[in-house]
């Protein structure tokens, strides 16, 4: 099936870029306290949107980066990746020195310190600008995008692996390192205490990613998509996901006991039921999507997909400003104003880098642009 024209604008593909928009919104609006949250919050099973949003950056890195590798090689692909992580990393200093700024200049304001921000912050304000620069201190709404620069730095490994046949092998192992996440001990942070490496268990969300990237590296290397997706697996997808949104949202019972559903509903692991609803239902939107492709398109959610950085950064930013007034979540009104005050910045932040930096990303290649997945595992 081919791509309709006016699913693509450029070199890029709309769905992907609005999936990725959603998942910005959906990520904002959990950020803040509202009673949107209800509807925004785990909204068709037991995941999150940072799953989501985790999976597809590793699809699209997989797509982009294997075009890289083909036409410069490994070095091209190291140049790329390591360029790619730099631009990473200075978005996440942007946001956490700007973050750092300005809950200074509002405790000036106020007379007070908000327990909503980062309390090294205050404590020890040169330590906390010291270990953020060095990435070892990533408070709440500052852990995503050093997540995503250390993935980033896998690609070649991953990809090179891929290429020379060894899919298996790598989603195998990487499955494994997940696997064994899913059982190790919680480790105690407070004796590391100012050492905060984010709420992300990189060694449990690595699997996500390259499950994403080995996705991606099947699209371009034209592997069997989703055109007629198997009649008997798409009833088994349905059926957990039906599932898990009885769970979430009409208190259906559990089928373990209580310590075991909680390690399988583990969010900083992954834990094993959360990984299978987000697998069976992210099989079924390609399935929908390969079928019905203009149904996943949104330009307004495309433009925060294409810029997905500065609102990452951005909304780091907002957010972490605005909870340091009890005003804004008086009431229901004051917070509703507040969550479409933040979401109305993500826009124009994503407004403002499409005028100015319209090249600032790499495109997502417009060919085999269906929006399927191909027949692995994930």
């Amino acid at each position: 099936m081919k791509s309709k024209p006016e699913l693509l604008t450029g070199s890029r593909d709309l769905r992907f870029d609005s999936l990725r928009g959603l998942f910005l919104v959906l990520m904002t609006v959990n950020h803040l306290p509202t009673e949107i949250r209800e509807v925004t919050d785990q909204p068709v099973g037991l995941f999150a949107a940072a799953e989501g949003f985790v999976f597809l950056s590793g699809l699209l890195a997989g797509w982009v980066y294997t075009r890289k590798y083909r036409s410069g090689g490994l070095q091209g692909l190291w140049k790329a990746t390591t360029d790619r992580a730099r631009g990473i990393y200075r978005w996440h200093v942007g946001a956490f020195l700007a973050a750092f700024v300005l809950v200074q200049a509002t405790e000036h304001a106020l007379g007070y310190c908000s327990p909503n921000v980062p309390k090294l912050f205050f404590e020890h304000p040169l330590e906390s600008v010291g270990l953020g620069l060095s990435l070892l201190y990533q408070p709440g709404l500052l852990d995503l995008l050093p997540m995503y620069c250390g993935f980033v730095l896998l690609l070649p490994t991953v990809i090179r692996a891929l290429e020379t046949g060894r899919r298996w092998w790598v989603l195998g192992i990487s499955a494994a390192v997940w696997f064994a996440v899913q059982w190790a001990p919680a480790v105690d942070g407070a004796p590391l205490y100012p050492i905060n490496t984010g709420s992300f268990n990189l060694f449990a969300w690595q699997f996500l990613f390259v499950a994403g990237v080995a996705v991606g590296h099947a699209r371009v290397s034209g592997f069997a998509q989703l055109a007629r997706p198997s009649r008997w697996v798409l009833l088994g997808a349905g059926a957990v996901a039906l599932y898990g949104f009885g769970i979430r949202h009409a208190q259906w019972p559990s089928l373990w006991p209580n310590p075991t559903f909680g390690v399988l509903l583990n969010k900083p692991a992954l834990g094993l039921l959360r990984m299978a609803d987000f697998g069976c239902v992210a099989y079924l939107v390609a399935a929908v999507g390969a079928r019905f492709p203009s149904a996943l398109t949104s330009r307004p959610l495309a433009l925060l997909g294409r810029h997905s950085l500065a609102v990452v950064a951005v909304q780091s930013v907002a957010v972490m400003t605005f909870l340091q007034f009890p005003a804004l979540s008086d009431t229901v009104a004051a917070r509703t104003l507040t969550v479409a005050a933040t979401v109305g910045v993500l826009f124009a932040a994503a407004y403002l880098r499409e005028t100015f930096a319209p090249a600032a990303r790499p495109p997502v290649p417009a060919a085999q642009s269906e929006l399927a997945t191909a027949r692995t595992p994930v």
